[in-house]
């Protein structure tokens, strides 16, 4: 996902160019097929990069553990700046405050692996469900409790604990 930006970088602020994105990407050392777009705005120290990718991981849902693919929709802005100057090649240092943005390197490759990375990191769900409703494993007797075959009557009771439930009675 690296796009040249030279001829933006020479333009006036204000300028821009939109890019349609279908590449695979590496996330987690696995590679990621993403599709969606890109547009570039020249700023007066930079480029803005605003993205919006859509994809999908594989995975399993958190309670019934069945494999389920995950629909993954990022978005976001992201402000690149220059290692060297465009005209003069000589090196920029980052304005103060931003020594963590991104950058464009010295051959004015911008480079959108890294943000997609991070921002589809923070996008995945943490407890994935196959369905709103799972209804998960059975603590008891190990089988799925959505499914048909599940005939489980109750929780057992660990013998050391069954003389609170003669306290739940009163």
């Amino acid at each position: 996902m690296k796009f040249n930006v030279a001829s933006l970088l020479k333009e006036h602020t204000g300028a821009s160019r939109e890019h349609a994105l279908d590449e695979d990407v590496n996330i987690d050392g696995a590679a990621r097929h993403v599709t969606g777009h890109a547009r570039f705005d020249r700023t007066p120290d930079g480029i803005l990069a605003r993205v919006r990718v859509h994809g999908s991981e594989q995975g399993e849902c958190s309670r019934c553990l069945k494999p389920l693919a995950v629909p993954v929709d990022v978005t976001f802005e992201e402000e690149f700046l220059p290692i060297v100057d465009v005209d003069t090649g000589a090196r920029i240092e980052p304005p103060e405050g931003q020594e963590d943005a991104y950058r464009i390197d010295a051959r004015h490759m911008l480079d959108l692996a890294e943000p997609v990375r991070q921002y589809w990191s923070m996008a995945l769900p943490m407890a994935p469900l196959c369905e709103e409703g799972c209804a998960g494993i059975c603590p008891v007797c190990g089988k799925d409790r959505s499914s048909s075959g599940h005939d489980c009557i109750g929780e057992q009771v660990d013998s050391r604990w069954s003389e609170l439930s003669k306290l739940k009675l009163r």
